[in-house]
């Protein structure tokens, strides 16, 4: 997880990623990057908005996600709506 950092994701907004699940594969696209309000000089926060399709929804829990920006990563993915999913992440500096 070392790379799944928040200037490699910012820098892959706008591609899609692929979420490993015990039902195959999904692609999902990285539509935004945003420092949360939890960052500064002991945190490092930021939150990951990821769109898909409506005919593959995603569950809420820990998925493989694959990207050659960061590599793989086993995150825990919450869905906003049928195609909007969130990934929060606060890493103590």
């Amino acid at each position: 997880m070392e790379k799944f950092t928040f200037d490699n994701l910012k820098s892959a907004q706008g591609t899609s990623l692929k979420v490993v699940g015990q039902n195959g594969e999904v692609e999902l696209d990285i539509s935004s990057v945003q420092k949360s309000k939890l960052d500064g000089d002991e945190w490092n926060a930021f939150r990951v908005l990821l769109n898909g399709k409506a005919n593959d929804p995603l569950g809420q829990g820990t998925y493989r996600l694959v990207h050659e920006a960061f590599g793989e990563a086993e995150l825990f993915l919450s869905p906003n709506s049928e195609t909007e999913y969130e990934i929060h992440i606060a890493q103590k500096r």
